[in-house]
Order: C-alpha cells, then structure tokens, then sequence
C-alpha cells in the first residue's frame, strides 16, 4: 500500500522507465499530486496518485514518463474529491 504521507514538496517523480515527470510541489487530497518543472513545459500540473507504485527518496510511476505526461490535469471522476 502506498503512503502518501511519506510524499512532500521538492520529491522528484518519475515514470517507469526512470524519465522525469516533474517535482512534487503537493498532495492534493487522497487523488492527485500537484507537480512542477514538468518536462512538457515547465509549468505546475495535476497528476492522478493512482499510477503512484512506490516511494523512496522518488515517486515511482507504473507507467513511462511519456504516458504519464499525458494523463496530467485529467478532471475527476465525478463524485470524487480530493479529501
């Protein structure tokens, strides 16, 4: 089980392939990290923690940074929030 409490500010994630995604800059509620320094374009985007499949001193993806790059700001599912 992954603890997103053991995530903070500064941590670099990256996908499966050990590409960078971004910089976590927070943990929006239980759903979605909120990243900078992106490599698409530098800016601060939202990404799903479902694709999150381990932490060490990185947030490790399940999927290629490529194809997590493209699951940033996906709305939520409705319903859910981020509490």
């Amino acid at each position: 089980m992954i603890a997103l409490s053991d995530i903070h500010a500064g941590m670099s994630v990256v996908g499966a392939d050990g590409h960078p995604v971004g910089k976590v800059r927070s943990v929006e509620g239980a759903t979605r990290l909120l990243l900078e320094d992106t490599p698409t374009d530098g800016d601060t985007h939202y990404l799903p923690t479902s694709h999150i499949v381990k932490i060490t001193d990185q947030v490790h993806l399940d999927c290629p940074a490529a194809t997590a790059c493209t699951l940033f700001d996906q709305d939520l599912p409705a319903g859910e929030n981020t509490t």
